[in-house]
């Protein structure tokens, strides 16, 4: 896990606009959890998926493939080869509605991001300030600017694992769905040929036709599971990935309790009014206030 707790030292990395060294862990540590789900399409898809722009329609407009085999006049062999309905019902994914999650953390992304950015632009403000006190707000502020940047960094991860994701089933749904198609294309050919051959074989080729078509439907059909077994197996793993992002973020926001103390939330003495510079309209702070530093409380 990434911690928080920095020395003054570390804090002070923030300066001249770079951040410090628990948004560069951070940071390293989404694009690896990122990375990682990024190439579990590989071995189900054929691919890696990126995904945050774009997370696919999933072949959303193709025709059912089931509907050639009543065109061709084959509907009556749909019995012995309904089971290939069941990878596809499996694979139902709403395109749209992922990519609507993932713009919205996109969003989010870029709001924290910016945030960050003016936050790091106003502590300058504070540099008249002096004394244990002032050093202790002044690290406290710099690392606030890395946590802002660091749930950044989070909620972007967790779009991208989102995206990668819902892409997976999407693109796994299409393609079972151009394997059922070619599968039952084939099963055309073959009752096509069992039917012409049926007046010399005595109506013996109808049967072998059957048993031919049922056997290149059990074959789609056991591609089309192993698949499926290793989106499940994928799946899992990117739900643990999430789990990393989400146990980062809660760190974060344990850290940013020590904000409610300072601004006078649960078991806090101090007010808005006390802060110095710009916070409370005073170029100094006030005597006897209590400020609550990132290591501790300091007392002007």
């Amino acid at each position: 896990m990434v911690t928080t707790t920095e020395s003054s030292s570390s804090s002070s990395s923030t300066t001249g606009g770079q951040p410090g060294q628990f948004a560069v862990e951070v940071e390293h540590k989404v694009k690896q959890l990122s990375n990682e789900a990024k190439e579990e399409g590989v071995p189900i898809v054929g691919h890696t998926l990126e995904g945050l722009d774009n997370v696919g329609d999933g072949g959303g407009g193709a025709l059912d493939p089931f509907a050639q085999l009543f065109a061709s006049g084959f509907g009556w062999i749909i019995d012995s080869v309904s089971f290939l309905r069941e990878p596809i019902d499996k694979l139902d994914g709403d395109a749209s509605a992922v990519q609507t999650a993932v713009d919205a953390m996109k969003s989010i992304t870029e709001n924290l991001t910016y945030v960050a950015h003016g936050h790091r632009e106003d502590i300058p403000s504070l540099d008249d300030w002096q004394g244990e006190a002032a050093e202790a707000h002044r690290a406290s502020m710099k690392l606030l600017q890395e946590e802002l940047i660091g749930l950044a960094k989070v909620v972007e991860g967790l779009g991208t694992l989102t995206a990668v994701s819902g892409a997976m089933v999407i693109t796994l749904r299409k393609i079972v769905r151009e394997l059922v198609a070619t599968a039952i294309g084939s099963i055309i050919i073959i009752l096509a040929a069992a039917v012409a051959a049926a007046f010399w074989t005595f109506g013996a080729s109808i049967g072998v036709g059957i048993a031919a078509s049922v056997a290149a439907a059990i074959a789609v059909m056991i591609e089309s599971a192993r698949r499926i077994t290793m989106l499940q197996d994928a799946l899992g793993r990117q739900a643990d990935r999430m789990g990393e992002l989400e146990g980062i973020a809660e760190e974060i926001t344990d850290q940013l309790e020590r904000f409610e103390k300072s601004t006078g939330g649960p078991g806090g003495r101090s007010t808005s009014a006390n802060r110095p510079g710009s916070y409370g309209g005073q170029g100094n702070p006030g005597e006897g206030y209590t400020y609550l530093g990132q290591n501790g409380e300091y007392t002007a």
